[in-house]
């Protein structure tokens, strides 16, 4: 009983430490390796990272971009449960979580060469599983959308969609990607993927809202403009048009600032390369369409277990 107890202690310590220490401690002894290493330890952990930074009084968020250096011939696709997607070059694609610096090269697209108009990275919790969704252009207005999940490491065609894609890199939200675009009729609007029902839906736009980019302030979906003097609209309850709220003029006051984490890309054979920079504080507007990154011990080297 009393080792029962111990190892419950055990485990409450070190749920609370950071992604760093916990890769030191798992030489400590073959207990604590076989504990930080389980599936259990690694979702629990996870959970309370995010609950951490969310009643972290003096944080809005973390986010992640790539360093500027190093970004020429690298895109950020994006990050979900501090695992982080990077597409290079236009052909390698690769998952890896930045803090534990694993590393997993993913299947390329079959659409090598084809202008690409679109893409994201997010969780599918149906699954557990994640997706890599890329949409390409096939004709005039027409875009095909890719999906890849770590699971299969297969790319499948989701479907088609006409639109005019205004923003590029989906923003994860709610457990679906979402982009700004414009209909055939020219009108602006927001399309979500959601990664667990693989549908796509529209999600009308405020009346006459500046709207070029789109983010998460408070785990809510919202849209602004380039400049921080341009009013941010915020959905107060998701896919729903009446809740969208406009933000007051004074939100620089009251906003608390982003943690925002600079990647440097690296090969996969470049294990003792920093992958991070160091972080730095920025006002939430400026990087607001930045993926969200949490620390975690999630692994790139996820498996089809046969379960769908």
């Amino acid at each position: 009983m009393a080792d029962v107890i111990h190892d419950d202690v055990v485990e409450q310590i070190l749920i609370r430490l950071d992604v760093n220490d916990l890769i030191r401690f798992k030489t400590v002894c073959k207990s604590w390796h076989s504990l930080i290493t389980s599936p259990g330890f690694i979702n629990r952990h996870l959970n309370h990272s995010y609950n951490k930074d969310h009643y972290n009084n003096q944080l809005a968020h973390r986010k992640i971009t790539l360093f500027e250096r190093s970004g020429f011939g690298h895109r950020l696709v994006g990050s979900s449960n501090g695992l982080v997607c990077i597409f290079s070059n236009s052909i390698h694609l690769r998952v890896t979580n930045p803090l534990t610096r694993e590393v997993r090269q993913l299947e390329s697209p079959r659409l090598i060469g084809v202008l690409q108009l679109c893409w994201g990275f997010g969780y599918d919790s149906s699954r557990d599983d994640y997706k890599v969704v890329i949409g390409t252009k096939k004709g005039e207005n027409q875009t095909c959308f890719e999906v890849l999940s770590l699971k299969s490491n297969v790319w499948r065609v989701i479907g088609e969609v006409k639109y005019t894609f205004i923003t590029k890199a989906g923003i994860l939200c709610n457990g679906a990607l979402h982009w700004i675009v414009k209909d055939q009729n020219n009108k602006k609007l927001i399309i979500s993927y959601d990664l667990s029902k693989d549908e796509f839906k529209e999600i009308p736009l405020p009346v006459n809202a500046i709207c070029r980019r789109l983010g998460v302030i408070k785990n809510c979906l919202c849209i602004f403009g380039y400049y921080s003097v341009d009013n941010v609209w915020l959905m107060k309850k998701y896919n729903v048009k009446e809740s969208w709220e406009l933000l007051p003029r004074e939100r620089d006051r009251e906003m608390k600032n982003d943690i925002v984490h600079l990647l440097r890309p690296r090969l996969p054979k470049d294990d003792d390369a920093s992958w991070f920079c160091r972080p730095i504080e920025h006002l939430y507007w400026e990087y607001m369409d930045a993926p969200i990154f949490v620390q975690s011990l999630v692994s790139p080297h996820i498996k089809n277990r046969g379960s769908w």
